[in-house]
């Protein structure tokens, strides 16, 4: 029985979850990130990368919780997680330290009630569960 896998641990405002570690090409500290006209409800901007534009999600716009006020949102971006997808780079944003922990096969649960669309397991971490988002599953949800 190997180590498990990996995950990132991030949060974002009041929202926390997780993402294989396979999934995250690197942790972009304070990046720029512009808003555009037009842009989807789910994108909060795009922020340059390796000389291309990645688009960022807007967490809390797609997360099904009808309570989510403005301010519940992580104003201050500390980093971006940049993540490899079927369709291309996308960033995950994250307003503290992003933590990496190992994840055995006992840790690992299925969501009872999915907060995340696309999220069918959890990670029990510190008896806390955090949502494991599966991001190409979750694309097709953004508004």
């Amino acid at each position: 029985m190997g180590m498990g896998e990996k995950y990132c641990l991030i949060h974002c405002g009041d929202i926390a979850l997780t993402i294989p570690i396979s999934n995250v090409l690197r942790v972009e500290p304070e990046p720029q990130i512009y808003p555009l006209p037009r842009m989807r409800k789910s994108m909060r901007g795009v922020f340059r990368f390796e000389k291309e534009w990645v688009p960022v999600l807007h967490l809390e716009k797609i997360i099904s919780n009808q309570d989510f006020r403005q301010d519940v949102c992580c104003v201050e971006i500390k980093y971006v997680l940049v993540c490899a997808t079927e369709l291309g780079y996308i960033g995950l944003p994250c307003d503290s330290a992003v933590r990496i922990v190992n994840a055995d096969g006992d840790c690992i649960a299925d969501c009872e009630a999915p907060l995340v669309p696309g999220c069918t397991q959890e990670m029990i971490y510190r008896n806390e569960r955090y949502p494991i988002l599966d991001i190409d599953r979750l694309l097709p949800h953004c508004p």
